[in-house]
């Protein structure tokens, strides 16, 4: 019997704590569904219209991009040693062959006073040698001749290790990073400093595959930017990709010479457009309206006061404008503003 007590109050106990996992449960449940945001179908949502026409439509096609040095290399030693000397700060511009770091090379230099002094020496035995009427046997001719080539390559070698300890600009730039300072002893392979060249710089855009054949390889392009508006650089396409990416765009770098008057910088934005800048007939909404992905574009049609979303093919476009090939009809309407949390079949005021 007591025994069957204890089972009884088990069960409870564990029926208990059940009931109270899942009442928990269900209230985070409707806790977290009452975060969530359900769209009112019944509540008209206010948006911004444009009616779908055929007109003038520039086909001319903008590609955005941005600007990266043309040079930039990191500065390192070849050897161990500690900085006698500093050459450069952050932010300074420097020309090429100019001093970056210089380390303590006293040691070497003595060696090569020591070679020099040898050098000498040989050469002074040699000659003697060579002017001795007799005496002078062909051995020591030899072993002459052989020390005077023996002291010269170690001049040489040394000369070579003593230019390791100094580090020099290898091109004209702007010091944008500089990673030591005076009294520290720096290691072989370790970066001393970045050296960046922008006296041009390369603007890089991702171009899908049916624009890429508009681009050659020397070709001269306008290319603009929002930091210096109504200012057009002039550049030259220095490189197409040969293989796309996943998406199916290729890297196309443009060359940019900079200007002094308007300097750029690496990291802006730019934008070169290609195409019949010409206005044409077309069918074209704004690039605003779009939804979906670039795959399978989609817009909301306004039908009766409630959107409907449909599937569109779109051909070329420029900066604000996109052409309709199919999917469309002039004189439709079309949501292009105030689409956040908009969706198929809510109710709408047109603005």
């Amino acid at each position: 019997m007591k025994k069957m007590i204890q089972i009884t109050m088990i069960v409870v106990v564990v029926a208990v704590i059940g009931a109270v996992a899942a009442f928990k449960l269900i209230s985070n449940k409707m806790e977290v569904e009452a975060r969530v945001y359900h769209a009112d179908l019944n509540l008209a949502a206010a948006v911004q219209a444009d009616t779908v026409k055929e007109g003038p439509f520039s086909k001319a096609t903008q590609f955005l991009g941005a600007f990266t040095a043309s040079r930039e290399v990191s500065l390192a030693s070849e050897t161990t040693g500690k900085v006698i000397s500093v050459g450069v700060q952050e932010g300074s511009r420097v020309s090429q062959g100019s001093l970056v770091a210089k380390l303590d090379d006293g040691v070497l230099q003595a060696e090569l006073h020591s070679a020099t002094a040898s050098l000498d020496n040989a050469a002074g035995t040699l000659k003697r040698y060579e002017q001795a009427p007799n005496g002078v046997t062909q051995l020591q001719m030899d072993n002459a001749r052989t020390q005077l080539l023996t002291s010269k390559a170690q001049i040489e070698q040394l000369k070579k290790q003593i230019s390791q300890y100094t580090i020099s600009a290898p091109f004209s730039g702007v010091i944008t990073a500089r990673n030591f300072d005076l009294g520290a002893v720096v290691s072989p392979g370790a970066t001393l400093a970045t050296l960046t060249d922008i006296s041009s710089l390369k603007l890089e855009v991702n171009v899908p595959e049916r624009y890429v054949a508009q681009f050659k390889n020397g070709m001269s392009i306008a290319v603009n930017t929002d930091v210096y508006p109504g200012t057009a650089f002039t550049g030259s396409v220095w490189m197409i990709a040969s293989k796309a990416d996943a998406s199916h765009n290729y890297t196309i770098k443009v060359l940019v010479p900079n200007n002094a008057q308007h300097p750029l910088k690496a990291g802006m934005y730019g934008n070169v457009t290609v195409g019949n800048a010409s206005a044409q007939q077309a069918m074209s909404i704004p690039r605003s309206a779009l939804i979906g992905s670039a795959r399978n574009p989609q817009v909301y049609v306004v039908e009766n006061g409630v959107v409907r979303v449909r599937d569109i093919e779109t051909g070329s476009g420029n900066a604000t404008s996109v052409e309709i090939l199919k999917g469309l009809r002039a004189g439709e309407v079309i949501v292009s503003g105030g689409l956040v949390n908009l969706t198929d079949g809510a109710k709408v005021s047109i603005k």
